[in-house]
């Protein structure tokens, strides 16, 4: 099971200051931020949320964790200027602006810190290192730094696979619809089996794993079976299909010690303003051009509502209206709670004086939250923004029924 301060935690939950998140023995959480900065956590893993804060915009300005034992990859979003990332492991912290890294904290109060993409900056016992990626650092129980190496082989990480999964099927597709899962560790003659909802063109897959021998299959909508793909880690396939269920099988052939290994999926999708549904696969959309649209029919005036910025993880829509003189604006991040859509409040402002505590405050006080879920009707997979050729820029949301 998932706890937020020991008490079992349900998807989209909001967080606080002083929450500590802990998964059990075969547990896989995430903790996701506004920005589309996000955490993932291992079985056995206890992060706790230290602070964050926001900047005027709804941006971040700081985010402080605390992880106390297990393993977490964190992956964070190019920062504002003047802002920050840090993660404290037991005596060490790491500090980062924009990129993937995982720490590693062990029950005797030793770390392990890598980074996948990108520098971070490590600092315990007196003294701060960079790592840069590919490679990593450990540290002692009271904080002593050992030297900068490469990434060590570990046949039980499932983040590296999972970096490498990520990248290797990033390029050529659309950043929103990348999915990457990782599983428990599988040893000769198991299976496992991993599913993606497309909502249609060519599909990339990758299979990563840290050495022995592992194959994958692929199997489109309508049941073809494509013929297993082996070779050295990854392994890759790319097939075009229509919207549906994709899934795919790893096979363990030669693995003696059980192994860690990610799937990653991603399409070619466009970026354009058109809704799939199938019956199985829903992808919809909501565009800046259909939103000027919509209040142009209904002849509002003095109103405006956009899809600002572009995330391969998250969504913000800016309110803004200067009614009877009273300008007000308020922020909304959107991101997936499977299995519904999480939406944050991150920011608001009437006559240029920001109110965003207050109203958070008044909303809780009549049992809102500045953080909720959303039922759509489907189950939401992913959530993100991006800008067509045309820059018109819009919200995706991506599930199946």
């Amino acid at each position: 099971p998932i706890t937020v301060d020991g008490n079992p935690a349900t998807a989209g939950e909001s967080l606080n200051a002083g929450n500590t998140v802990a998964t059990g023995t075969s547990a896989h959480g995430a903790i996701d931020f506004p920005d589309g900065s996000y955490l993932k956590l291992a079985p056995e893993t206890s992060v706790q949320v230290t602070s964050v804060q926001l900047q005027k915009n709804g941006n971040l300005q700081a985010i402080a964790l605390q992880q106390k034992v297990g393993r977490t990859l964190i992956n964070v979003e190019h920062l504002a200027s003047g802002a920050s990332f840090t993660v404290g492991g037991h005596s060490v912290s790491a500090e980062v602006r924009g990129t993937q890294f995982e720490v590693q904290v062990n029950t005797n109060g030793t770390n392990l810190i890598k980074s996948f993409q990108g520098t971070v900056k490590v600092s315990g016992g007196g003294k701060s290192v960079n790592v840069t990626k590919g490679q990593q650092v450990s540290a002692a129980a009271n904080g002593t730094l050992g030297p900068v190496v490469p990434i060590a082989r570990d046949p039980r990480d499932p983040f590296a696979q999972a970096a490498q999964c990520a990248s290797t099927v990033s390029t050529g597709t659309t950043a929103g619809t990348v999915q990457t899962s990782t599983g428990d560790a599988i040893s000769t003659g198991q299976t496992a089996e991993v599913d993606y909802n497309s909502p249609g063109g060519t599909v990339s897959v990758a299979l990563c794993y840290p050495g022995s021998f592992m194959t994958l299959s692929l199997i489109e909508p309508n049941g073809t079976e494509h013929a297993s793909r082996n070779g050295t880690s990854p392994v890759t396939g790319h097939v075009s299909g229509p919207p549906g269920k994709w899934r795919a099988i790893v096979h363990a052939i030669d693995v003696a010690v059980a192994e860690a290994y990610a799937v990653s999926f991603a399409t070619d999708a466009p970026c354009s303003a058109n809704n799939v549904d199938d019956g199985v696969v829903v992808r919809e959309t909501l565009s800046n051009s259909q939103i000027a649209s919509a209040l142009a029919d209904s002849g509002s005036t003095g109103v405006s509502l956009t899809v600002q910025g572009a995330s391969s993880t998250s969504a913000r829509i800016v309110y803004y209206s200067n009614l009877g003189g009273v300008p007000i604006s308020w922020t909304i991040d959107f991101y997936a709670a499977t299995p519904d859509l999480g939406a944050v409040i991150t920011q608001v402002t009437v006559r240029g004086v920001n109110v965003t505590t207050q109203v958070i405050k008044n909303l809780s006080s009549y049992g809102g939250q500045s953080i909720s879920t959303i039922p759509s009707g489907f189950t939401v997979d992913r959530v993100y923004s991006c800008a067509s050729a045309g820059g018109d820029n819009m919200m995706v949301v991506e599930g199946h029924r």
